[in-house]
């Protein structure tokens, strides 16, 4: 990269941009995230405005992130010439240190061409988001002894599970490529630090499926939860790697603007960790920036369909996410804006307990199959029902029963160390009685009680006769259809028809937790090489998004064929981004 003085003409600049001094506060965010509501002081141009102080990230900072103009979608008034204190010289620029935007990072230094990354967060306190990663045939895992995959196979039933909304260029890019780009990203380990490495759900369990229904799964998952060798540690690594071979990062570096020459974009503006503007003349920008959960005015323009479930009472909440300022940014530079229902992890489905019981309403009445493909899937019919306290009932069978699960989030390993530890729950709450034990899955606290007799259950989960009776009802013709192996209400498979009649019995009690979220997974509209597109779906020539910010992964909701697959294919689809990027420089796209 090269340094140099230099002055920016405003023609480069968004043509038509909006000048705007209204702050927008981010939404308060769980964890111990930032968010606040914070006005400009009265007279004083907001963070990151035009004579104003620069934008924080909300996620690291503690200030409060502050959007151009009266809406998000207003674009920013130019910076002006004599407000560039520096100007650098690179081929490409990434914006954004997690997974996506470091793996492109590192592609394009190892080829030889001019990068650098900018990431908001400052150097020494930079964390890494997540644990695992979905990487079907990476090395790490056949040489432990996991199955090879069809990549074919592994495509066909993303796309199942996508209702063929998610982008299939992109996603066969994943699956073909899946293995190779994780064994780059874990190059950097040596034998010792690969060794600590897990791998949820292998080996498999004596009853572990590999599908429910149409639905497949499989166990091709690489996990780092213990020791120094996590994700952040591993993106050191990487980082180092990249920098060995030429590449440059900028940390407490915010991007502000694309600059574009017409329809191809020519330069970023920034904030660097003095607050001062900071131009680069660049050939292509990467926005590899995550989500927009922590904008609530984003939420509520964006996530419509979630939105439009929510009760009175209720509002979109999230665990952690970014301020959707990449997707502000492709945005006012032309980009289009997905309209066909952006996914988020986990804020559109729930589900009362374990898929081996059998779930009431609150009238106590059954009202899906329990058992529905992913659990993300079978927790939307909920969406549209009540609020009030859902139930599901379980017997003295349960830990036999749970034995039958499927390599995904929210299902339970059957090691007998976390079968051990699901029987001591389940005697906890028998002692306890009417008392019950709290317990906290990823949406919500509930409480499980557990009796002798169901009759004595049911006095300690309900003092409604009707609903009770109800209940009685329900679980009784559930368990008629479990001996005749057949669901005439909901289709349940057969074999995962576990009947509730043997005590001591148990129920999970849980309020319905409607638009929570860890995250959100879309945004601007790419194409197969991760292009950036505009209103009329071509691409925008030296944009390119990928990750978080970008759609074409899932459909209108997150889904897990195995555990780990947003990090896996961020890390995969990071990666790829750079090969397009180098495509783009020598002309080839």
């Amino acid at each position: 990269m090269k340094k140099r003085n230099g002055t920016i003409s405003r023609r480069d600049f968004l043509k038509g941009a909006a000048a705007g001094t209204v702050s927008l506060a981010a939404m308060s965010l769980f964890g111990g995230l930032a968010g606040a509501e914070e006005a400009a002081t009265e007279g004083e141009a907001p963070a990151g405005a035009p004579g104003g102080p620069p934008m924080m990230d909300p996620r690291h900072s503690g200030e409060t992130a502050v959007v151009y103009g009266s809406s998000w979608r207003d674009a920013p008034e130019p910076v002006a010439d004599a407000d560039i204190t520096e100007t650098y010289d690179v081929d490409v620029v990434v914006i954004g240190h997690g997974y996506a935007g470091l793996n492109a990072c590192r592609y394009l230094a190892e080829q030889g061409i001019s990068v650098t990354l900018i990431e908001s967060q400052s150097e020494d306190k930079y964390n890494a988001m997540g644990n695992e990663g979905a990487a079907p045939n990476a090395k790490a895992l056949l040489d432990r002894g996991v199955p090879e995959i069809d990549p074919i196979e592994y495509y066909n039933n993303w796309m199942v599970n996508s209702s063929y909304q998610a982008n299939p260029e992109l996603m066969m890019k994943f699956c073909q490529h899946a293995g190779e780009n994780m064994d780059a990203y874990l190059s950097v380990l040596t034998e010792d630090e690969l060794a600590i490495m897990t791998t949820a759900f292998f080996p498999p369990t004596e009853h572990q499926m590999d599908h429910i229904g149409i639905y497949k799964f499989w166990p091709a998952t690489c996990s780092f939860y213990s020791g120094e060798c996590n994700q952040t540690y591993i993106h050191k690594k990487n980082r180092e790697k990249a920098i060995a071979d030429g590449a440059t990062f900028m940390f407490g570096t915010i991007g502000r603007q694309i600059i574009k020459d017409g329809d191809t974009v020519t330069g970023l503006i920034a904030v660097n960790a003095d607050g001062n503007y900071i131009k680069f003349n660049t050939k292509a920008v990467v926005l590899a920036t995550g989500g927009f959960g922590g904008n609530a005015e984003m939420q509520k323009d964006l996530l419509t369909d979630l939105a439009g479930v929510l009760t009175p009472d209720e509002s979109l909440s999230v665990l952690m996410d970014s301020d959707g300022s990449g997707i502000q940014m492709g945005l006012w530079a032309g980009g289009k804006l997905d309209s066909m229902g952006i996914p988020t992890m986990n804020g559109k489905h729930y589900h009362p307990g374990l898929p081996q019981g059998i779930w009431l309403d609150s009238k106590g009445k059954r009202y899906c199959n329990e058992y529905w493909g992913p659990i993300e899937f079978r927790g939307r019919p909920a969406l549209q029902m009540d609020r009030d306290a859902h139930y599901a009932f379980y017997d003295s069978k349960l830990i036999e029963y749970m034995a039958y699960s499927v390599p995904s989030h929210g299902s339970t390993y059957a090691s007998e160390e976390n079968l051990a530890s699901v029987q001591a729950e389940l005697d906890k709450a028998l002692a306890a009685g009417a008392e019950g034990v709290q317990g906290h899955d990823l949406s919500a606290t509930y409480t499980r009680y557990g009796a002798e007799t169901l009759d004595e259950l049911l006095d300690m989960v309900c003092s409604d006769d009707a609903v009770k009776a109800n209940i009685k009802a329900s679980i009784e013709k559930y368990n008629e259809m479990c001996e005749a192996g057949r669901d005439e209400q909901f289709g349940r498979e057969s074999e995962l028809m576990f009947p509730v009649k043997e005590g001591p019995f148990y129920c999970d009690v849980k309020p319905t937790d409607i638009g929570w979220m860890m995250c959100t997974c879309g945004g601007l509209v790419i194409n197969g090489d991760q292009q950036v597109l505009d209103d009329y779906y071509h691409p925008i020539k030296g944009l390119f998004a990928s990750g978080n910010c970008a759609s074409g992964r899932f459909g209108d909701e997150y889904f897990t064929p195995t555990p780990g697959v947003s990090l896996g294919t961020t890390i995969v689809l990071g990666r790829e981004c750079g090969k397009s990027v180098e495509k783009y420089l020598k002309g080839e796209i």
